[in-house]
Order: structure tokens, then C-alpha cells, then sequence
């Protein structure tokens, strides 16, 4: 038996519009390559992983892999700004190989199983929550054509009714599903964004997954539960990286890398007792009120050169409303902590969250200016499938659209209509106001002058400049 697992695409220019797209950063799909692990640990089958923005073919090239490829079950990931993509490789799927299984999963699968078999008559089972024991009990049901009922995490056709499973208990022991799949991954193809690496190549760890806090925004595929690899497992693949792949810069994707601070010092530890921090550099995400002068001090002496907070705005009620759990007087702290450790800052705002008017709109961009981090990035609020903020703009009628694929949060630099707005706020308005808040934080003189100290190399100097263009055009197509 043979699977192909496909990670739909959209370009860069898609998702960031023609000049952000130039600097957008392609990553590597992790979720499909701990599926891809575990089901060839398991022997459940042949499998090979197809990233089509990766390897960037064409629709046709697509159709040619997947004949020439002949698998007996097709893997679909679906993100749902990537929604219409996968709808689209799924037909063309079925119409090219109608008696190969079709199986679905990923964030916007887990929210919506039923709808998206629903909508979807080709799909024949979709998985939901985290799949790694899912896929193997699936597969091992398909090669042995048992029937589905007893596996959990599962929605799928019997006799043209639709019928949903239980849901499978969160896996504790993380350490137990292998390391991911990368050498099925055209890994010479992945750069992060410019501000997320020094050097090149860098590359994705999980070291974790779920995340305790309840942020209104936010989307819990993973659960609130927080697992965490252990200090050998972390080591283990980061040995892989700088070995096999010659990583120079790692980047701990967890959704809240400090929640276990005793655990980050450990590992901290560790990384310096081998001399690791001497091969390379790494960054993270946290939250302001879970760092402190110590484990910052610790964190920079194992490599840690980048942290990226959540701030979200710089408005307390506005902080409040989302749930944030956070103060403005401990962003403060939290920057001043981590300007002293000698770390780079990135920081995350929001525009348009709900009930926000312009002037709060503004109180946030002058904040940015006021705490002054190395590197800000500011979205426009997209209410996504599965969160707090999406229920409640539902329910009160303000989320104006379902058309999936306009749930991106960079529509001032594309053609995306906004799914959302604030009552009294119009969709031109929060455009323009994305695009001036990028260009009033990053076009400042003290910015431009501080970061002529970090061109340590030629990959962030080419797309430094890049991300100039990209500024410098919006004020012109704004005029």
C-alpha cells in the first residue's frame, strides 16, 4: 500500500501580496512529516510527502507526480486560507485515481469535520486532532478492510450517511512518535521569514506542543494540554539538523516556548555543556509574563539570539477583551529584560480586533514606537474557524464572510476581501492602516540606523532591501 501526503500551496504572492511575497517565508510542514514518521515506523505503508508551494509545480507537473506516483491513498492538509486549493487537488485526485482513498486532516479539518465532508463528496474520511495514532489504526483498517467504527479522531462516509467518532485522547508521551519525516521534504527549499534568521540554512523544531492560556484569537488544534519532549529528544533533533542538514540558525516553533521554565534552563544547559551554542543560533515565541532577568541571562548564553512576543495592542481593555492574560506594564518590563540580555525582540499586533476604534487603532502603533522591538509585525484581525473571536463575531453577525480563502491577515498588501471588521471600521480604512503602521515603525530613521549593526551577511541584506520595496511601494499605490 501507498500513501502521498500533500501539503496544498499558495504562492507567496498569494499569501502576502506581490511585494511582502518577496520576503514571505516557506517553512516546513511539519504535521505531515510526524504523519509521514510514524506510518513508516509502523510499516503501515509506503509514503513519500508532495509540499507543493515547496517545490513550486504547476497544476499539471502536479497531476504527472501523482499518476506517476500511483498511490492507493491520497493525504490532504488543509489550512483553511488553503481551503479552495485542496478542494481543487482533491477533485482533480479522484478524477485522476477514482478508487484511491481520499483521506483530509489538519486545523481546519479539526474544527470542521462533517462540513468538510460535506462540501466535499470526494473526500472519503477525515481526521481530526492531533493524527499520528490515527493514520496508522486508519491504514492498517484499509489494508485488512476493516470497518472505521472503532477508530477515534475520525469522520467518514458508511452507506452515504456521515459518521463522526469519538475524539482521540490527547497523547501525553511525545517522545514516543518518532523524529519527523524531513528527508522526504525538499528541505534545500525552506527559508523562514527575514526576521526569523542570522544565518541560513535554518530550519523548524517542536519542541512541544498545546498551550495552557485561553487567548480569544487563537485556535487550539493541539489542546490546552502542554507536553513537552525531553531534554535527550530535543538534543537528539538538533543534532539531526546541524548534522544532516548543516542548520546554522533553529527556530523553536512551540506555540509558548517558556511555559516550563525550569525545563528551557535544562535544555539551555545542556545546548552549553556540548558546545552547541558554538554551532548555532536559535529564536523563539513566548509570552511577556513568562520570562524573567535569569532565564533570559541563560537563554542567550546557550545561542538564544531573537525572542517573539505577543503583544497584540496597546490598549489594556483591548487586552482584556481578547483574553490576553497580559499587561502593557509587562510587555514594558519584558522588553527591557530582554534589550539587556543582549536578544533581538520581535513583537505581534493586531489591528481591528473587536469593538477596537481608530483611536485605539493608533494608541497600538504608538506603543509599538514607545517599546521600540527590534522587529514588529502588524495583521489585520482574521476571526479564524475553532476560536473564541470566531464564535463570537458569528453569533453578533459582524464576520461578514465564510469564503475561507480571504482568512489572511496580510490583506493591505493583497487582494483579499477582509472577513472581518470592527462596527463603524470599513475595509479600506483597516488596509491602509496596516500599510502605515508597517511603514511608520520600520521607515523611521532610529530603525534604519540601529539595524545597519545586524547585515551580518548577504541573505539578510537581500531581503532587508526586499522589505524596503515592498514599504516603499505601499505609499506609492496609497497616493
Amino acid at each position: 500500500m501507498k500513501i502521498m501526503l500533500i501539503q496544498p500551496g499558495l504562492t507567496l504572492d498569494e499569501r502576502y501580496g506581490k511585494y511582502l511575497g518577496k520576503v514571505g517565508p516557506m517553512c516546513e510542514p511539519m504535521g505531515l512529516a510526524y504523519l509521514a514518521a510514524v506510518i513508516r515506523e509502523a510499516k503501515a505503508a509506503d509514503v513519500e510527502i508532495l509540499d507543493i508551494a515547496a517545490v513550486r509545480i504547476s497544476t499539471e507537473e502536479l497531476k504527472k507526480r501523482i499518476i506517476e506516483s500511483n498511490p492507493n491513498i491520497v493525504g490532504v492538509s488543509i489550512l483553511t486560507p488553503m481551503y479552495l486549493r485542496a478542494k481543487e487537488i482533491i477533485s482533480f485526485v479522484k478524477e485522476i485515481l477514482p478508487k484511491a482513498k481520499i483521506i483530509v486532516g489538519g486545523p481546519h479539518v479539526t474544527v470542521f469535520p462533517e462540513i468538510t465532508l460535506e462540501e466535499n463528496k470526494d473526500i472519503d474520511i477525515a481526521c481530526f486532532g492531533e493524527a499520528e495514532a490515527t493514520i496508522v489504526e486508519l491504514l492498517k483498517a484499509i489494508s485488512e478492510k476493516k470497518h472505521f467504527e472503532n477508530i477515534k479522531g475520525i469522520a467518514y462516509r458508511n452507506k452515504g450517511e456521515i459518521k463522526i467518532n469519538p475524539a482521540r485522547e490527547i497523547k501525553t508521551d511525545i517522545d514516543s512518535i518518532p523524529l519527523p519525516a524531513r528527508d522526504l521534504l525538499p528541505m534545500d527549499k525552506y527559508t523562514p521569514a527575514p526576521t526569523y534568521f542570522k544565518r541560513l540554512p535554518s530550519y523548524l523544531i517542536l519542541a512541544s506542543r498545546g498551550c495552557p492560556f485561553k487567548c480569544a484569537y487563537c485556535s487550539k488544534v493541539s489542546g490546552r494540554i502542554y507536553r513537552k519532549h525531553s531534554i535527550k529528544r530535543i538534543i537528539e533533533e538538533i543534532n539531526v539538523l546541524l548534522n544532516d542538514y548543516g542548520a546554522k540558525d533553529i527556530i523553536f516553533r512551540d506555540d509558548t516556548f517558556t511555559v516550563d521554565r525550569q525545563h528551557v534552563i535544562e535544555l539551555c544547559n545542556e545546548i552549553i555543556k556540548l558546545g552547541l551554542n558554538k554551532r548555532f543560533e536559535w529564536s523563539c515565541m513566548t509570552r511577556v509574563n513568562l520570562v524573567d532577568r535569569e532565564l533570559l541571562k541563560i537563554m542567550k548564553k546557550a545561542g538564544c539570539w531573537s525572542m517573539h512576543y505577543g503583544v497584540e495592542s496597546g490598549n489594556q481593555r483591548l487586552l482584556d477583551l481578547i483574553d490576553k492574560g497580559i499587561t502593557l506594564q509587562q510587555v514594558r518590563d519584558a522588553f527591557k529584560w530582554t534589550r539587556e540580555a543582549g536578544i533581538e525582540i520581535k513583537a505581534f499586533f493586531m489591528l481591528g480586533l473587536p469593538s477596537e476604534t481608530k483611536e485605539e487603532s493608533m494608541q497600538t502603533i504608538k506603543f509599538s514606537k514607545e517599546i521600540d522591538p527590534d522587529w514588529v509585525q502588524f495583521t489585520i484581525t482574521v476571526p479564524y474557524p475553532g476560536t473564541k473571536l470566531y464564535e463570537i463575531t458569528k453569533k453578533d453577525k459582524t464576520l461578514k464572510s465564510f469564503q475561507w480563502e480571504n482568512y489572511q491577515t496580510w490583506a493591505g498588501w493583497s487582494n483579499k476581501e477582509l472577513v472581518y471588521m470592527p462596527e463603524g471600521r470599513n475595509a479600506e480604512e483597516l488596509k491602509e492602516l496596516q500599510k502605515y503602521a508597517m511603514r511608520s515603525f520600520y521607515l523611521r530613521p532610529k530603525f534604519i540606523l540601529r539595524q545597519l549593526k545586524y547585515l551580518g551577511s548577504m541573505d539578510r541584506v537581500k531581503v532587508y532591501m526586499n522589505g524596503a520595496l515592498a514599504l516603499i511601494s505601499s505609499i506609492k499605490k496609497s497616493n
